[in-house]
């Protein structure tokens, strides 16, 4: 009898304890939230962090924070934000690159799927196929010859290894048939900054980061990697219309958290990145840089994140890629 009236005293004392937590605990946020960039400043995903970091500081009354730490292909910020306490003070600005990590290295301290809730899908993009002027090349198809007939002459770099800069440019070097060379760097300014100065030959990067450089005449833009033509540059053909038979690469930008991410913080996080979208001066902006707001609740970005995956696991067994 006494041990059945200490379990009920216990229990009735959990429930108040449970009672009283929720009748006082903070509204989320209360306070500063840390947007985590896996790449340095000027690049794609710096952008979306910056933007929607300033969307969600309005919103929530609270300072966002952009925390760039560039290093391993993003992979840096991604470990960081994966041993993060899932309480929604740490974000993850990501691309569509980031799924597949796991394929592309070996020794991941983390699961690019299981390691992270999926907050929001913020927008699709587009790549452009640029090389610096002085390549003699003043179309794809004679890129792809003047790449035939010096094979390993040609080098592509990108925003660093295993990024969607360099997945597109294995996707060119397999369907075009041809032997380039992947110079991996710290991220997309500092690989433009060497392609502009013709240190390097192409790459693979987003159109809102090489339209400008285009029409300035400091990069000339070949093929756009989508199934349609930019906005921005609309006399730039797609790869596959230049001749790069069945060439597309798609990509997009998004939001993780850490894994366990409470459904209502979860919730509301997403509802901003939507209300966010919907902004006047967002949807300006976003189609002035030729990217294409994304519609897709949480649940579709799980959905989104595995069948990047799964497509990735065949498109690069195919292309007989071999990562570090």
């Amino acid at each position: 009898m006494l041990i059945k009236t200490i379990g009920y005293v216990i229990s009735l004392a959990w429930v108040a304890s449970a009672a009283c937590e929720a009748q006082t605990a903070t509204p989320y946020p209360a306070k500063a939230i840390r947007m985590v960039v896996g790449f340095p400043p000027g690049g794609g995903n710096d952008a979306m962090g910056r933007l929607f970091g300033q969307k969600f500081a309005e919103r929530f009354g609270q300072s966002v924070v952009i925390d760039n730490r560039p290093g391993a292909g993003g992979n840096l910020a991604a470990e960081l934000v994966a041993k993060s306490v899932p309480d929604g003070y740490t974000l993850l600005v990501i691309s569509s690159g980031h799924p597949i990590q796991g394929l592309l290295k070996k020794h991941l301290s983390y699961d690019p799927i299981r390691d992270f809730s999926s907050v929001a899908q913020l927008v699709h993009y587009r790549s452009v196929l640029v090389t610096h002027p002085s390549v003699g090349a003043a179309t794809v198809r004679d890129l792809v010859a003047l790449a035939k007939a010096k094979p390993s002459a040609i080098n592509f770099v990108s925003s660093g290894a295993g990024s969607n800069s360099q997945l597109a440019g294995e996707l060119f070097r397999y369907i075009a048939g041809v032997n380039i060379v992947h110079i991996p760097y710290k991220g997309t300014a500092q690989a433009m900054t060497d392609l502009m100065g013709g240190r390097v030959q192409m790459m693979f990067a987003p159109s809102l980061t090489v339209a400008q450089h285009v029409q300035a005449g400091r990069l000339r833009a070949l093929g756009v990697t989508s199934a349609k033509r930019s906005r921005v540059m609309p006399d730039i053909p797609t790869l596959a219309e230049a001749g790069v038979k069945n060439y597309e690469f798609a990509s997009w930008y998004g939001i993780l958290a850490p894994a366990r991410l409470p459904s209502d913080i979860a919730a509301t996080l997403h509802a901003e990145a939507q209300r966010a979208l919907q902004a006047p001066d967002v949807k300006e902006r976003l189609h002035a840089e030729d990217l294409d707001p994304a519609n897709a609740s949480s649940a579709q970005l799980d959905d989104i994140r595995q069948t990047e995956l799964a497509k990735w696991r065949k498109i690069i067994a195919q292309l007989g890629l071999k990562f570090e």
